[in-house]
């Protein structure tokens, strides 16, 4: 795992122009990308926290539309809303890539959180066996 700065967001996951990231008693809650090593694949995550004081249906609809002018697809069997909670979640037809939205409203802090997560998902397959001859020229 390591730890991103802002900056370093995947570029294909927008965030509002004023999104911070959310600081608990500890300090920030910097985004991080993770390698998870399976067997068969290799599963990429980049985690983010962020806040906004956009109200979280305002925050909701904005990334809807952002992520729309980027190529995403909402996957609405995915989408679900009670009063101040919001959960959206996005395919990219190209890349198939997934996004996970979870926005929270604190009204008394009069901002939105908006816990968002990126998912790749990568094929693998070992190297093919050599000959130990052509194993031991290549180390």
């Amino acid at each position: 795992m390591a730890h991103l700065g802002v900056d370093e967001w995947p570029a294909d996951v927008p965030l509002p122009a004023e999104a911070a990231v959310v600081e608990t008693g500890d300090g920030p809650f910097w985004p991080y990308w993770r390698l998870v090593l399976e067997p068969n694949r290799t599963v990429e995550v980049v985690v983010g926290w962020f806040k906004t004081s956009l109200p979280v249906e305002e925050a909701a609809e904005w990334f809807v539309n952002e992520m729309a002018k980027l190529g995403w697809q909402s996957d609405l069997t995915g989408y679900q809303q009670t009063a101040g909670w919001h959960e959206l979640s996005f395919g990219h037809p190209v890349s198939g890539v997934r996004v996970e939205i979870s926005l929270h409203d604190w009204p008394y802090k009069q901002e939105t959180t908006a816990l968002i997560r990126r998912i790749a998902v990568h094929p693998w397959a070992p190297v093919a066996e050599q000959p130990l001859e052509l194993t031991a020229e290549i180390a």
